[in-house]
Formats: C-alpha cells, structure tokens, sequence
C-alpha cells in the first residue's frame, strides 16, 4: 500500500496524516512509538518534512469529515478510513468511542456502513491472525 499513499495528491497525503492523528486523539493514547509512526507514515506517503507543518490537530469528527469531504476519489477515502481503523486496533484495544467516532467520519464523508463494516472485520481477522501465530510458536 506504500505506492498508494505515494499518489495521493498533496491535499490528500495531508489528509492522511490528520486522520492518523485524529485516531490516536480519541482516547488521547498518543506514545512515542505511535508518534514514530506516524512520521514513518509521513515519509512513505512522501509527504516533505517541510509540509508536515501544515497538519493540523482536528478536535472534531466534522473537521475530518469536511476534510475528507474535499477528497474526490472514493478509493482514498476508503484507504483513510481503513488506515484510521488499523491505527485504533494496533493495541488490541478497540474502544466503543473509538468505533463510533470512525462510523461516523466514514458515513459522513460518503462511505457505505458496509464497507466501513468490511474493515472492522479485516482488522479483527488481523489481529486473530497475529494472535494464533504467537500462540504457534509459544505451543509445544
């Protein structure tokens, strides 16, 4: 997906990045691994150190969604959201606020609840995934 991230326009790659950011504010779970990587999300999308100035802290699901709103392409809208989910489950920790807050950034940028649903349980079959396969290696 890195090649993705590398041909949204600039607009969006900013986009990008306050809805990442806009993740990790919900529950206000911000550490400095997550701080890594959203900078790491930054370089792979290509977006210059020089513009990650211009990303600013949303306080509000509308802020998003007006910002989300401006995106044309349904496909980067679905990447964002898709992301933003990957970003709330990395804990293992999925807060009903956190799930309620992404419905509804999705929907009112236009997604379909369905899709939206799609991704919570691609996520969650992720995490199921990661979850055997440590448990496969500590078995005996």
């Amino acid at each position: 997906m890195t090649s993705f991230k590398k041909t949204m326009s600039d607009d969006a790659k900013i986009t990008f990045m306050e809805a990442l950011t806009f993740v990790l504010n919900i529950e206000d779970r911000k550490t400095p691994l997550q701080q890594e990587y959203l900078l790491r999300q930054a370089f792979e999308c290509g977006l210059p150190a020089r513009e990650l100035k211009l990303v600013k802290n949303l306080k509000k699901p509308d802020d998003l969604i007006k910002r989300l709103r401006e995106i044309p392409d349904k496909k980067t809208k679905r990447f964002i959201i898709r992301e933003m989910i990957m970003m709330a489950v990395a804990d293992r920790e999925l807060t009903d606020t956190e799930m309620c807050t992404i419905y509804e950034i999705g929907t009112g940028a236009g997604l379909k609840q369905e899709k939206i649903n799609d991704f919570f349980l691609w996520a969650a079959k992720g995490i199921e995934w990661q979850i055997e396969g440590a448990h496969m290696v500590e078995d005996d």
